[in-house]
């Protein structure tokens, strides 16, 4: 975080007024976030912000996730936006001031100070994360998204995500592509079915809730060597 920044001392944390966003799409989840997190308030927690655009979620979560003095928050972004932002000709989301306008608004949250800010590609990011032997209590996936880049990003934070954590995927019914194979969705639901003996979901209106857990499926060797190879014919009926 530059140096020149200094938190405001605000008296209420739920005083959203104070923030400045051109595009505050958190606004209409928030209500969910309240119940969602309401068991995780005054824990330890380390979370992890995969996309971070102007800050209306990191805001929030330092706000109401972070009072603890050992919680500690990583949040990391291009601040260039994604494919669907950078094909306007209008640049209605101004992206050569959002870096900016992020730095502005965590600026206003008390709790600024335990906030890492990663400038970063999501893959490269996520790397540096897993050398360095990152954990995280709470994860929020709210990057890029094209489906291959939401996938990466859900593999590669799965492996820092404790037992017990929530990991959440914003955009889960959001269709900007209307190419499948590029929408968000596609990802969500092949992590899914790949994770399924260590996770519990939960759908929202416009996100997947998943909580890891202790595995509760056993892999089940296929007794028959006659069956180990998937039939071409059912193959090439699968999407």
């Amino acid at each position: 975080m530059p140096s020149h920044l200094h938190p405001v001392n605000m008296e209420d944390d739920d005083d959203r007024s104070r923030f400045s966003f051109q595009h505050d799409w958190f606004e209409l989840i928030r209500p969910d976030w309240e119940k969602r997190t309401a068991h995780l308030r005054s824990r330890p927690l380390r979370i992890l912000e995969i996309g971070s655009f102007e800050g209306a979620s990191t805001t929030w979560i330092l706000d109401h996730l972070m009072s603890h003095p050992r919680s500690v928050m990583t949040a990391i972004d291009t601040f260039q936006g994604g494919i669907e932002h950078r094909n306007q000709a209008a640049d209605p989301y101004q992206l050569s001031t959002l870096r900016e306008r992020f730095d502005t608004n965590v600026a206003k949250c008390k709790e600024m100070a335990k906030l890492r800010v990663m400038q970063s590609r999501s893959d490269d990011a996520l790397i540096r994360l897993r050398q360095d032997r990152s954990s995280f209590d709470f994860i929020y996936i709210d990057a890029s998204h094209t489906a291959i880049d939401v996938l990466h990003a859900a593999v590669m934070s799965w492996q820092m995500l404790d037992q017990g954590g929530t990991l959440v995927f914003d955009d889960y019914s959001w269709r900007g592509f209307i190419e499948d194979c590029y929408n968000p969705r596609t990802a969500i639901r092949a992590f899914v079915k790949c994770a399924k003996p260590e996770i519990e979901c939960t759908e929202t209106e416009s996100q997947l809730w998943v909580k890891r857990v202790p595995n509760h499926i056993s892999a089940t060797p296929n007794p028959d060597p006659a069956l180990y190879y998937w039939d071409k014919g059912i193959a090439k009926k699968s999407p």
